[in-house]
């Protein structure tokens, strides 16, 4: 009796315990003092592969979190130089060395994005077979070459080519999204991924925002010098590359250590580019999803490449403006595609692989819809037209000390009272496009011939007027604060069905993980080709045109993910086994074949030690004859 009621005691304590460390696991402590095959103990709560429960985010402890903020901090760096011309495309156009024109700025930004697709689809087998840590650190300093480059670029040529190469170190989402998936266990892999991938991308919304700050200040430092102002803006990015792969460098590829080391003590297997490239190329599931976030994130790294140009001409704003309205677009980043990821996870819990397809369906079909509508706003009004020679007198709303018509006296007008004055006369002639803007500096020379005093103001942008011819242009339509707003809502959508797609990605084919990584982001490199090319490299195509276009195409595709099946989880319309003759994998991996992350836990202890092999003996035998092991 007495024993028996120990024993209910005993049990009642270790009830008490273990929901004590369930307690402390949900807050993100490792109270059950895990211990990495290294030896270490986990700064965070861990499953049976040693993969990380929670997130931690002001935790920077090996190897989980170290492994988050390297990743999306190595992304976020090759986002910033990526897209860092963009915002200074205006710039670039009149710059006295360089010079660009229209056409030029356009095959900058599809170079910046087509060098990736293949470069992706490598780094893809780079991760599986060196691991994702070196890949990210390696891409971000072979870049770096690049983007000095850059500071000293004279044509169009080497401006593009400076762009291609640039862009090749967008290849680091991959690593990004692998290193993550190996870190993090599956119930919180699509938060993990989303995030850092979201922060990542986050540096377009950032280089729009800050690359325009960052060229005042230089202009400041270097006495208005704009030609040599432009150019010191990409040390920026260059500092950023070189920061980043030292990060990158200090974490570790796998929670229990390093390729090397763990491929020597036999707890890995040492991965075969053959085998791994061979499964990811045979995986149909990849191949769909490898089209559909052609239409995600491709859309991303268009709007990115073009929205400062199109609040600049359409809207006739400032280029300081214009960047910042189209920062926007970039900075939903910072939660919208964490958003994704968590939505993805939490509908998995719910609703299994079903879940999170239907997560991915829904907000890609509604960044579509967003799309057209974001297009079909403004179509109804004129906008600039690029193909005719033919211009108009360009106007400047100004405000100041106007002279008076009434005496010699100046009168003072606030700049919500400002005045048209027509930039066409005897001493000084501006022209524009139709219903098109250009901003140009203020010259003591324009001062005296409008005799207006304008102070402080260096710079105006020029564009029809609202009256006359240019009442009906896209500028004066009052329509500025819907556009944001669908700017917005379609940002979130983008980045959102960003997140939900690698919130499936980690499930495809774990023993070609890097390779079906890859794929998918490189299908987002080509996504952005397609996208510039089609809508928004013809000067003939309006860009609201584009939009609408772009629009129709993200639904379309989007209806292919009703293809993509699990056997064992099923589809967006099946359960598992729904489909019984058919399996996605087309080619299935050797017998024992395992991922790049998958550990055999029984060859080494909790202190890092190779377990002894039983040992062998042998008999003696007599002379000429062999030895009995």
């Amino acid at each position: 009796m007495e024993q028996s009621m120990i024993k209910q005691r005993v049990d009642a304590v270790e009830q008490e315990i273990s929901l004590l460390h369930e307690t402390l696991e949900s807050q993100g402590t490792n109270s059950r003092r895990v211990k990495g095959l290294d030896g270490n103990v986990f700064s965070l709560p861990v499953d049976k592969e040693h993969k990380a429960t929670k997130l931690k985010i002001l935790n920077c402890a090996k190897p989980h979190m170290r492994a988050f903020h390297a990743s999306w901090f190595g992304f976020f760096s090759t986002f910033f130089s990526t897209f860092a011309p963009a915002p200074l495309a205006p710039v670039l156009k009149k710059s006295t060395t360089l010079g660009l024109e229209r056409s030029q700025l356009a095959m900058g930004n599809l170079m910046s994005v087509t060098s990736n697709i293949v470069c992706r689809f490598l780094m893809g087998i780079v991760c599986d077979k060196m691991g994702a840590r070196k890949g990210l650190a390696f891409v971000l300093l072979i870049t770096a070459p690049a983007i000095f480059g850059m500071m000293f670029v004279q044509d169009a040529t080497g401006f593009i080519l400076c762009r291609f190469f640039i862009g090749m170190g967008l290849a680091s989402f991959v690593a990004c999204q692998v290193w993550c998936t190996q870190q993090f266990s599956k119930s919180v892999v699509g938060t993990a991924n989303a995030t850092a991938g979201g922060w990542g991308n986050l540096g377009g919304g950032v280089t729009t925002l800050v690359m325009g700050q960052i060229f005042v200040a230089f202009m400041g430092a270097t006495g208005d010098n704009e030609d040599l102002s432009w150019r010191l803006c990409f040390i920026v990015p260059l500092v950023l590359h070189l920061v980043g792969a030292v990060f990158a460098y200090s974490g570790q590829d796998l929670p229990d250590g390093n390729f090397a080391a763990l491929e020597k003590q036999g707890s890995k297997q040492k991965s075969k580019a053959g085998v791994v490239t061979k499964l990811g190329l045979s995986n149909m599931n990849a191949w769909i999803l490898t089209v559909t976030y052609g239409f995600c994130f491709g859309v991303e790294l268009t709007v990115t490449n073009i929205a400062t140009q199109y609040f600049y001409e359409y809207f006739g704003l400032t280029q300081k403006t214009a960047s910042t309205i189209a920062s926007i677009f970039g900075l939903v980043n910072i939660f919208a595609r964490s958003l994704g990821g968590i939505c993805s996870d939490a509908m998995d819990r719910r609703f299994g692989m079903r879940g999170r397809l239907w997560t991915l369906f829904i907000w890609q079909m509604a960044e579509g819809a967003i799309c057209l509508i974001l297009g079909f706003v403004t179509l109804g009004k004129d906008a600039p037209d690029f193909t005719t020679p033919e211009n108009v007198v360009g106007y400047a709303q100004i405000s100041g000390w106007i002279p008076s018509s009434t005496s010699d006296a100046y009168l003072h007008v606030g700049s919500s009272d400002a005045m048209w004055v027509p930039f066409n006369g005897t001493c000084i002639t501006e022209r524009i496009v139709k219903c098109g803007a250009l901003q140009v500096e203020v010259t003591d020379a324009m001062k005296a011939c409008l005799d207006v005093r304008f102070g402080d103001v260096s710079k105006i942008v020029i564009t029809e007027p609202p009256f006359g011819a240019g009442v009906n242009c896209v500028s004066n339509s009052d329509l500025l604060a819907p556009v944001i707003l669908l700017l917005f809502v379609f940002s979130l959508c983008v980045q959102m069905s960003e997140g939900a797609t690698y919130g499936v990605v980690p499930f495809v084919s774990r023993p070609a993980l890097g390779v079906v990584s890859g794929m998918v982001g490189a299908g987002g490199n080509a996504g952005a080709l397609l996208t510039n090319a089609l809508f928004f490299t013809d000067d003939a195509m309006r860009t609201d045109l584009g939009f609408v276009y772009m629009g129709i195409t993200i639904m379309i595709v989007t209806c292919s993910l009703l293809l993509v099946y699990f056997p064992d989880k099923g589809s967006m319309l099946t359960k598992a086994g729904g489909i019984p003759c058919y399996d996605p994998q087309l080619i299935q991996p050797p017998a024992g074949y395992r991922g790049a992350d998958s550990m055999d836990y029984s060859t080494v202890d909790n202190n890092g030690v190779v377990k002894a092999t039983p040992a062998t003996t042998a008999t003696t035998a007599p002379a000429g004859v062999p030895a009995q092991v």
